[in-house]
Order: C-alpha cells, then sequence, then structure tokens
C-alpha cells in the first residue's frame, strides 16, 4: 500500500457546483486583485498612523 497522496483531479459530484471561469476574471474595481491588497494595506498604515498621531496628541 503506498503512502504518496493521490493527485489525480477527480469529477466534481453530482450536486456539486462545475467550475466557473467568470471567477478567474480580474475583479471589477483597481483591475488586478494586487491592487486591492495594495490599497487595503495603504488604509491600515493610514488608520495606524492616524490612530498613533492621535494617542501622542491626547496622551
Amino acid at each position: 500500500m503506498s503512502t504518496a497522496p493521490n493527485l489525480t483531479p477527480r469529477e466534481p459530484a453530482a450536486g456539486a457546483p462545475a467550475h466557473r471561469p467568470e471567477m478567474d476574471d480580474a475583479p471589477p474595481l483597481l483591475g488586478s486583485w494586487r491592487n486591492i491588497y495594495l490599497l487595503v494595506l495603504g488604509i491600515f498604515v493610514l488608520f495606524v498612523a492616524l490612530f498613533w498621531a492621535l494617542t501622542e496628541a491626547y496622551a
């Protein structure tokens, strides 16, 4: 008996949804997922800087 994983693709089950190629498309906002992640990271950094400045101002 082999302990290697079975990596052959399987057919989807009868009730499982089929592959949807439209899910592989770029997001409608900002053109790519990379740009969305950079926007989220930028907003996070902005909030951290804002809260740090407010903490220093009112400490």
